[in-house]
């Protein structure tokens, strides 16, 4: 049940919170505030799997959210008829993976570090 979370779950968050702000805009012109609160809602997302990860669980969880994030990118865009979609696409891949591969480990890197100091984990 734990690896089918840890590989379902973020996907589903992310790919929510992306239709969510973004998916539902009909001519994708996409305000600022969308976008910010896109990044701030992804940034609670991976910070929370961070911190309740196992070691075991980061591959998972990564790159099941930048799945999440890549299909809503794709659904919201494929329609675009000049092709050029996939390159917007292909760079919100790149930097969903990389920006959840450093918050993610990042924020269980801090756990870890306050469990080893004695301190109660949350």
């Amino acid at each position: 049940m734990r690896a089918f979370l840890v590989w379902i779950l973020p996907a589903a968050a992310a790919f929510a919170a992306w239709w969510i702000f973004l998916g539902t805009d009909s001519d994708d012109q996409y305000t600022v505030g969308q976008v910010a609160g896109l990044v701030v809602v992804l940034l609670v997302i991976a910070v929370a799997a961070g911190w309740l990860a196992r070691t075991m669980d980061l591959l998972p969880l990564v790159v099941s959210a930048v799945v999440g994030i890549s299909a809503g990118c794709w659904s919201s865009w494929s329609d675009d008829d000049s092709g050029m979609f996939a390159i917007g696409w292909l760079m919100v891949t790149a930097g969903a993976a990389i920006a959840a591969t450093v918050v993610i480990v990042g924020s269980w890197a801090v756990r870890r570090r306050v469990d080893v100091k004695g301190r109660p984990a949350a």
